[in-house]
């Protein structure tokens, strides 16, 4: 029998050091955001009842989930989403709340990769969802803070692409195809397969009629500036798409008015998870890594499944893949502030954490030797590649050493503190 006991399930990592460090720095970044425009934060159990994630129009499979028992034979999952979660904690703790009510998050979700091929199992997600407001106004909101937060936490280059799932369902409405033939023609759509999708269309002619076989072909080619919606009306007379190409238009034009519009792309081929979204959808890409950083839309039907039927727009921000995209720019390489290392006598214990205490309140990072010789101190500072060493005298002078050239300077406590001023 393998011992495993020295390694970590496939899917999984540790995560070390700068990396913990950039991790924890983009989402305290995110929170500050979110908090500031007046959205309350809340937390949700890693653990929930597999009940919470199945229903009509769910999209996760439940092969995706981590499921085990508690001590009286219920199933539970690892968290798989967090928007679930914060459905159930609306519909019954949050239900006679003041609405509109936004609200936030950071936690990690559990999925099963059925390939891994480098991807993970537990990924850390930071959003936001606006409950009880079925306004475009909310949904500009959200794709607002979206844009904000990738620019907050340094991400250069970025493109949001809106779509709406409205359109595809005004196309498809007056269509009688089985759920597995619909769900065939939705791949063909979502994943621009061109060909596979004239041929499918062709073949089931009589089937989908003609009045939007035109737009369905071209559905996939729908892609690119705000230019995109008019081509798209010429398409189809279907009232519900051309509701839905009016709602896009509106948002557009207010994140003209605040001057993002440049961050956009209209792309009405994105019909992801159809039965999940009602309206307004997004994904956000960096050309720094090849897949979404941040995916959002409208679901108003989610909450209703919790017994309390309100509306709701949200997004979350994948943060292992914002990560990646950080590290790509070198955002994560950028000098840190200095960090000082103290070298002291064992009597000289108090002096030292009193000065370590003023050091680190000046904004400066600080540690205290545990060696007893100065020299291996030194050898220790040179290697974590810290900056400085103070070594403290007992009349209240010191020794100041950077490390990397080894120089030193002897210099009063006034001095000091003046110096780390500079």
């Amino acid at each position: 029998m393998n011992n495993w006991k020295r390694h970590i399930p496939e899917g999984s990592r540790d995560i070390l050091f700068e990396d913990c460090n950039n991790k924890i720095k983009i989402i305290n970044v995110l929170r500050k955001l979110y908090v500031n425009s007046g959205f309350l934060e809340v937390i949700s159990p890693t653990l929930e009842f597999y009940d919470v994630f199945q229903g009509d129009n769910i999209s996760i499979e439940q092969e995706k989930m981590y499921k085990l028992f508690d001590n009286v034979g219920r199933i539970l999952v690892l968290r798989p989403d967090m928007t679930m979660p914060i459905a159930r904690i609306v519909a019954t703790k949050l239900k006679d709340s003041l609405y509109p009510l936004r609200i936030c998050y950071s936690g990690n979700i559990f999925r099963i990769n059925e390939n891994w091929e480098g991807k993970v199992s537990e990924t850390t997600q930071s959003g936001i969802e606006i409950i009880g407001s079925e306004s475009s106004k909310a949904d500009a909101e959200v794709i607002i803070t979206a844009i904000n937060a990738l620019i907050a936490i340094g991400v250069k280059k970025f493109e949001l692409e809106i779509g709406q799932a409205e359109f595809f369902k005004g196309l498809i409405e007056d269509i009688d195809l089985g759920s597995v033939e619909m769900e065939r023609l939705r791949r063909f759509v979502e994943n621009k397969n061109f060909g596979a999708l004239r041929e499918f269309i062709e073949e089931k002619e009589a089937t989908l009629g003609t009045k939007n076989v035109a737009a369905l072909k071209k559905l996939p080619e729908l892609f690119g500036g705000i230019e995109i919606l008019a081509k798209a009306r010429i398409l189809t007379q279907n009232k519900r798409a051309h509701a839905a190409l009016d709602t896009i238009e509106k948002i557009y034009e207010r994140l003209e008015n605040v001057g993002l519009g440049g961050y956009i792309s209209i792309d009405l081929g994105m019909v992801q998870h159809i039965d999940y979204y009602t309206g307004i959808t997004f994904r956000g890409y960096s050309s720094e890594v090849g897949t979404t950083i941040i995916s959002g839309g409208r679901y108003d039907n989610l909450i209703a499944k919790f017994g309390e039927a309100m509306p709701a727009v949200g997004f979350a921000i994948d943060v292992d893949n914002i990560l990646s995209v950080l590290d790509k720019q070198g955002n994560n390489n950028e000098k840190s502030r200095t960090k000082f290392l103290i070298h002291y006598e064992n009597s000289l214990i108090g002096d030292a954490w009193r000065l370590a205490t003023q050091i680190r309140e000046k904004g400066f990072d600080c540690e205290l030797s545990l060696f007893e010789e100065k020299e291996k101190t030194l050898s220790y500072g040179e290697q974590k590649k810290l900056d400085k060493m103070i070594f403290i005298f007992k009349d209240d002078r010191f020794e100041i050493t950077d490390i990397k050239s080894e120089k030193s300077w002897n210099v009063d406590l006034q001095e000091l503190i003046e110096s780390l001023e500079e």
